[in-house]
């Protein structure tokens, strides 16, 4: 079945780029674009079930995360990832608890963008570099867990093998709902196991688990926290997407 993609961004190059992205990883996708907010919103652009939508979060008619939060009123049930160039980690943070299923800055190379794309439509979530370990992110790890380096197995912190289970599928930003159905147990149960995890990882939500746990190294057997989630360098030559030179 052929995908669909909407992109919501006004600067026509930037627009144009990840168009053309988006086309190197699905040449056969349906995509749409526009330049505000207003656009976006239109009824029949509403009325369409998109596979992925992504949206910049400054837009004439609309600025920060008020922009994310009224796409996810309009597309509730659609998989929504931010193209921003704000890349500090509060934001980042925000925008994750809001419902987005990634965010990418406008300074990522292009074939970081390419990649966190490719993850996203995976059913992942991705989670920049600029989220972790800045000055300006909060600190929810414990001494207790920190990493050598060579990662940590997460049944040395004291999780059970159903827990850890349930960790797997919030790392690819599984809802209680669909984790129930993946394990075939009642939602109360998968409750308080969500809840064991982030108590074991001293994290207040599900954003905060998913960075923990990447952040951590956190050995799962299944590569559900793969690496593309956290791109490695890439070399310098290598154009930022901002800067990418269109056909």
């Amino acid at each position: 079945m052929q995908q669909r993609f909407l992109i919501v961004e006004d600067h026509p190059m930037l627009r144009e780029a990840v168009r053309q992205t988006l086309l190197e990883i699905r040449p056969e996708g349906q995509i749409t674009t526009v330049g505000s907010l207003a656009e976006a919103l239109g009824q029949n652009l509403r009325e369409t079930a998109f596979d992925l939508v992504i949206v910049d979060l400054d837009l004439p008619d609309s600025t920060g995360l008020a922009t994310l939060r009224a796409m996810r009123a309009n597309y509730a049930d659609q998989r929504t990832a931010v193209f921003s160039g704000r890349q500090d980690s509060t934001t980042i943070l925000r925008c994750l608890e809001s419902g987005a299923c990634g965010f990418m800055p406008k300074s990522m190379h292009v074939d970081a963008v390419r990649h966190a794309l490719q993850l996203m439509l995976a059913g992942d979530v991705f989670v920049p570099p600029q989220a972790v370990g800045s000055a300006d992110t909060p600190r929810w790890s414990r001494p207790h867990l920190a990493s050598n380096g060579d990662g940590i197995d997460p049944r040395s912190l004291g999780l059970t093998e159903r827990q850890i289970a349930v960790l797997r599928l919030i790392l690819r930003g599984l809802p209680n709902k669909l984790i129930c159905r993946d394990l075939n147990l009642a939602e109360g149960t998968i409750k308080v196991h969500v809840s064991a995890v982030l108590r074991v990882l001293g994290v207040r939500n599900r954003t905060q688990a998913i960075i923990a746990a990447r952040e951590l190294g956190l050995k799962l057997d299944d590569d559900a926290m793969p690496a593309p989630a956290r791109p490695g360098p890439l070399p310098a030559v290598q154009p930022s997407f901002a800067s990418r030179p269109l056909a």
